[in-house]
C-alpha cells in the first residue's frame, strides 16, 4: 500500500542538481542559460558547455 501525501506549493526540493560532466573531455560543464519550452507546463531547456574542450549540451528539467 502507498501513502500519498498532497504537494504543498510552498516546499521546495532541498537539493540542487549538478551540472553534467563533459562526454568527450569529462571535465565539469558550465551553465549557460535556461529557457522555458513553448507549448509545454513547466518544461525548460537548460544548456551547459565545456569550458576545456567546447562541446554544448542541453537538459531538459521540469521548472521548479
Amino acid at each position: 500500500m502507498q501513502n500519498h501525501a498532497p504537494s504543498d506549493p510552498q516546499v521546495r526540493p532541498n537539493f540542487v542538481l549538478a551540472p553534467p560532466d563533459c562526454v568527450v573531455c569529462k571535465s565539469r560543464m558550465r551553465f549557460v542559460k535556461s529557457a522555458p519550452i513553448p507549448f509545454s507546463a513547466g518544461l525548460v531547456d537548460v544548456s551547459y558547455v565545456c569550458d576545456e574542450c567546447g562541446q554544448g549540451t542541453k537538459r531538459t528539467l521540469k521548472e521548479t
